[in-house]
């Protein structure tokens, strides 16, 4: 028969700063994919993407053929033909796991031609990417260790290009193909460059937007002139542009607010409108066809004015923070297409008065937790960004997916289990919770502990007490009619129908402990770094661990040997032979950090720390990745 793996990608993110994003939690992009296997078959039959829909977008661009171009924070590239009706995916922005890409610019005389602006996040590093086939192939044509936060091209001269990094701004005057440096590299103001706008009359006329006020150029570079008259101090200017009528006014975003120039930047006028709240404005886009219209997106959502931001008013609700905006000319007249860090792309076709979700293929989530049943495998539940903290369900295998009824649960979920009655949670701050599937609620179980407490000091009694106490839950092992917790104080377990766990005999057992799994009539567990095992009635004995297998991150029992035991290390997987001897799993296996993998028959389906899927169909004696560099991502789960 065949069998059917979910795997869910993932991508660890920790990243904020001037001008940078920053997602609250453990957080994974969520992409779950369905792989059919043939019975032994090490093929990819099909890759599908199932959800949740939408996602975080970083960068939106518009080509000139009418392709729209959405960047993510780990390098993947969406393309839409249909004014962002259907999403599909087309590649990657670099090779690593963590490149934002922050600015795409869709080259004005190559429809397929198209430049992005990357940063790592992992690094001080980046570059110009460049793609000639739509986005669906990527090479570094600059910058290599630059964090480029900034791309602009230049209307008067398209073969110049202007780049912002970290360290100041690079410019090309031969179509990317070589760069320049045009600040000095030991300038302290002219550093953490954030914007750019290049002027469409005089290619030697740049703006330049910094976490420190603004600058600018007349002479492509030679001299520079700090431009911040009537801007509050110490400014992060976010965006600039230029009016398209008349290149002498100039809006600019900073986390001040939003200011405009009449006279070439030399004076500011801060614009009134926006609150303080939503300061934060990634980038201000202007009408083509009414240039007094300027769309502002910001932390607080998409705001819009018709009077060169004289008055400025909301068009989408205020928990949405919008990074881009791009306004599609067509038959059916103009649609407003807005990118967001969570909801994904929402688009308008009543010049704003009202939003639709527009994510059809784009599913880009970020998620903090995520299960699947064991019992039903079309039944799915995450906790994904964006849905104030409710838990999304599937019922149908990913096809759709709707917010689990009932309340929320009370506090931040961090781990997702399934239970023979339902779901397990485990809150990030401690605590485990149970779903009531018939009064769609959730209810905490408590940890009780009971402690000897004496009674004097010179008395030698001592009277049982108990206490309550919340660790830090890290898995839920069921086994019949009890179910075991391994937490970072200890092993817990809680008897059928009981309401509390109580602390479990684990005599000899570290008491924290990060991974429990069952083995063949045994336990096995990470416990203080070492690996254990715990047959029926017996106490818990340390295994040897393998040599060199630094950083014990998972452990399972292998089902192509009997008793045979498998663990994952920073290192490397191993197994145990029969001799009691450790082998390193190679012939095609990375010797790297992985995730748990999952079993089928004969194969094995791995996600390891490079971003790729490996499988084995011949009892994990040789490996064959099997997804594309597209696709690439860190595996948060398999089911």
């Amino acid at each position: 028969m065949s069998c059917m793996l979910r795997v869910i990608r993932s991508l660890r993110q920790s990243f904020s700063g001037p001008g940078e994003y920053k997602l609250s939690g453990p957080a994974f992009f969520l992409a779950v994919f369905v792989l059919v296997l043939g019975p032994g078959l090490a093929r990819a039959q099909r890759w599908e993407r199932l959800g949740p829909p939408g996602g975080i977008v970083i960068s939106l661009a518009e080509a000139s053929d009418g392709a729209v171009y959405l960047g993510t924070p780990d390098g993947h590239v969406f393309a839409s033909n249909d004014r962002g009706e259907h999403w599909e995916l087309r590649g990657r922005a670099g090779d690593g796991l963590d490149g934002v890409v922050q600015r795409i610019v869709p080259d004005a005389r190559n429809r397929s031609r198209v430049l992005a602006a990357v940063w790592f996040r992992d690094s001080r590093n980046g570059g110009v990417f460049e793609s000639a086939d739509g986005a669906r192939s990527w090479k570094l044509v600059g910058l290599k260790d630059e964090a480029v936060r900034a791309l602009e091209q230049s209307t008067s001269d398209p073969r110049a290009w202007v780049a912002g990094t970290r360290s100041g701004v690079f410019r090309s005057v031969d179509d990317a193909r070589s760069w320049q440096r045009i600040t000095r590299a030991d300038d302290p103001e002219l550093q953490n460059v954030d914007s750019l706008a290049v002027d469409p009359r005089d290619a030697q006329i740049i703006y330049v937007g910094t976490y420190h006020l603004p600058w600018k150029t007349t002479d492509g570079g030679k001299t520079w002139n700090l431009i911040s008259a009537g801007m509050i101090d110490d400014s992060d200017v976010m965006s600039l542009r230029i009016d398209a009528r008349d290149p002498r006014r100039i809006f600019s975003s900073a986390c001040s607010g939003i200011y405009r120039s009449e006279d070439g930047g030399a004076s500011w006028t801060k614009l009134q409108g926006i609150p303080y709240s939503s300061r934060r404005t990634q980038q201000i886009v202007q009408d083509p066809e009414e240039p007094r219209t300027l769309y502002a997106a910001t932390t607080e959502g998409l705001w819009m004015t018709a009077d060169y931001g004289e008055t400025w008013k909301r068009i989408t609700s205020r928990d949405t923070d919008a990074a881009g905006v791009v306004l599609l000319a067509g038959k059916g007249g103009q649609r407003i297409l807005a990118g967001m860090t969570a909801q994904g792309i929402l688009r308008s076709d009543d010049r704003g008065n009202s939003f639709l979700s527009s994510n059809n293929g784009f599913s880009h989530r970020v998620i903090t937790a995520a299960g699947a049943d064991r019992a039903d495998r079309g039944r799915l539940l995450v906790r994904a960004e964006g849905h104030g903290g409710k838990l999304i369900e599937s019922s149908d295998g990913g096809r759709s997916w709707a917010e689990i009824e009932g309340a929320a649960p009370p506090k931040a979920v961090e781990r997702i289990f399934p239970s023979s009655t339902g779901w397990w949670v485990a809150y990030t701050g401690g605590g485990l919770a149970r779903f009531d599937g018939k009064l769609r609620t959730w209810r905490a179980l408590g940890f009780r502990e009971i402690v000897p407490l004496r009674r004097g000091k010179q008395s030698s009694r001592r009277l049982p007490v108990s206490r309550i106490v919340n660790p830090q839950v890290r898995s839920v092992l069921e086994e019949g009619d009890r179910t075991t917790a391994a937490t970072d104080d200890g092993l817990w377990e809680l008897a059928q129908g009981g309401k509390e766990f109580r602390r479990a005999n684990a005599k000899n057992l570290p008491v924290s402990v990060s991974y429990l799994a069952a083995g063949a009539g045994s336990l096995l567990a990470i416990a203080g770094g070492e690996l254990w095992r715990r047959d029926s009635k017996s106490d818990w004995k340390p295994l040897a661990a393998p040599q060199g297998g630094d950083g014990l991150l998972w452990t399972k029992q292998s089902p192509f040997a009997q008793d045979q035991v498998v663990v994952g290390s920073e290192r490397g997987v191993y197994v145990a032979e029969a001799d009691g001897r450790w082998r390193l799993v190679s012939s095609g296996l990375p010797a790297i950090a992985s995730g748990p993998p999952a079993f089928s028959g004969t194969s094995c389906l791995i996600g390891m720390t490079n971003g790729g899927l490996y499988l084995s169909s011949d009892g994990m004696k040789t490996w064959k990745r099997i997804d594309s560099d597209a696709e690439r991502s860190r595996v948060g789960a398999i089911f």
